[in-house]
This record gives structure tokens, sequence and C-alpha cells, in this order.
């Protein structure tokens, strides 16, 4: 390679340099942005290190969704309320009923889990039956009909739509019950928590708080005993 092709790659790489400088030094004069941008251009071997040490800036992800973002929905808004209200009526007890609590933590922290659970497991119904393929589709299901009921092809064909959409309103209804089971559940905890202040404050026995943490515990069962029933339904 000879002089003239030296200095003309030389000459590129330090264009590329400048480029790279300017783009970012920033946070300087425009004055000394360009001049060390024009420096740059015969002297990129001294600022070439530097661009190469920089570290580099983590952009946000377009895709990423805010921490808990779906979960900031009607659901969790009433967990979160049922939450906020069983804590505040069990710190209240201060050792009226320590023994039952204790010995119902589990419990009561299972309960919490199987709420969000629940949740968890309507959403999934949600964005299952929201799939196009999901959805009703009256021309499969006219075109089978009107296409001769005498044709056994058809006839397997016009029975299976039948089925498959007696499956989807079967998903349909799972979902309503698993909701209402789960909004029921956290109203009822609510009534129970009510009933907590009432008995501290009207000079009830320490017994009556027990029996009130216990069936506030106890509601996980139901909980968790209706959706296994609905998922062996489906299945």
């Amino acid at each position: 390679m000879g002089l003239a092709e030296t200095i003309v790659f030389y000459l590129l790489i330090g264009v590329a340099v400048a480029v790279a400088v300017y783009v970012t030094e920033d946070a300087i004069s425009a004055g000394e942005r360009s001049f060390r941008t024009a420096s740059a251009v015969a002297f990129w071997p001294i600022f070439l290190p530097p661009l190469l040490m920089r570290p580099k800036t983590a952009e946000p992800s377009k895709s990423a969704t805010p921490p808990r973002a779906k979960d900031q929905d009607e659901l969790t808004r009433a967990i979160s309320q049922v939450e906020t209200e069983l804590d505040a009526a069990l710190k209240s007890l201060d050792g009226w009923a320590e023994n039952v609590l204790a010995a119902e933590h589990d419990r009561l922290n299972e309960l919490r889990s199987a709420w969000y659970l629940q949740a968890d497991r309507i959403r999934e119904l949600d964005q299952l039956l929201v799939q196009p393929e999901f959805l009703a589709d009256p021309k499969d299901a006219q075109d089978a009909a009107t296409s001769g009921a005498a044709d056994p092809v058809n006839d397997r064909r016009q029975n299976s739509l039948q089925a498959r959409q007696v499956n989807i309103e079967r998903l349909r209804q799972v979902r309503r019950q698993m909701h209402d089971d789960l909004l029921g559940t956290l109203a009822w905890v609510r009534e129970l928590v009510t009933m907590i202040h009432l008995a501290k404050f009207t000079g009830a026995p320490a017994s009556r708080a027990e029996e009130l943490i216990e069936q506030i515990a106890a509601s996980v069962e139901g909980l968790s005993e209706v959706t296994a029933w609905r998922e062996e339904a489906v299945v």
C-alpha cells in the first residue's frame, strides 16, 4: 500500500472517529465540541481509546412493562384492599387472640397466595378467550348446517363445531364462576374483618376473635376446592 492510500485510510478512520466524538460530546460548549471534532480527524488515535472505554448508556426497552403493571387491575386492587383491612384488624388485636393467630399463620398466608393465584388464572382465561380462534364463528356453523344434512362428513364437521362452541362456552362459564368465587371470598373476609373490630370494641370474649380468625383462614379451603372442581370440569 502506497503513501497516498495510507493517508486516505487514515483520514477515513479519522472522519469516523470525529463523527463519534461529535455525537458523544454533547455535554460541552458548541465551540469546544467543534474543535474536538475537527482535531479528531487528524489525531484520531488519541480520541479513539476514550471512546472505546466510554460506558454504554442502557436504553430502556420498548417492550418492557413497568413492574407489576399487569397486576394493577380490578382484581389486584380488590385483593390489596382486603389485605390492608385484614392486616389492620389482626394488628389491632394486640395479643387478644395470639394463640389462634400463631396456629393459623400458615393458612392465612396460604389464603393470600390463593387470592393472587385465582386472579392469575382468571387473567389467563381472559387472554385465552379473546384470541380469534376462541371467538364464535357463526359463518362456519351456518356453512356446516346448509351444506347437506345427509353428508356424513358434513355431519361430523357440524357436530365438532357445535361441541367446540359448547367447550368454549364452558370455559367462559368457568371464568365467570372463578371471578364470582374470588370476589365473593374477598367480600366475606371483609365482613369478618368488621366483625373482629366489633368484637373487640364491644367487649366480646377472646374466643369470639379466635372463631372469626379461624373462619377467615378456613375460607382458603372453599376457594381451593371450587378452583380444583372447575379445572376438572374443563378437562
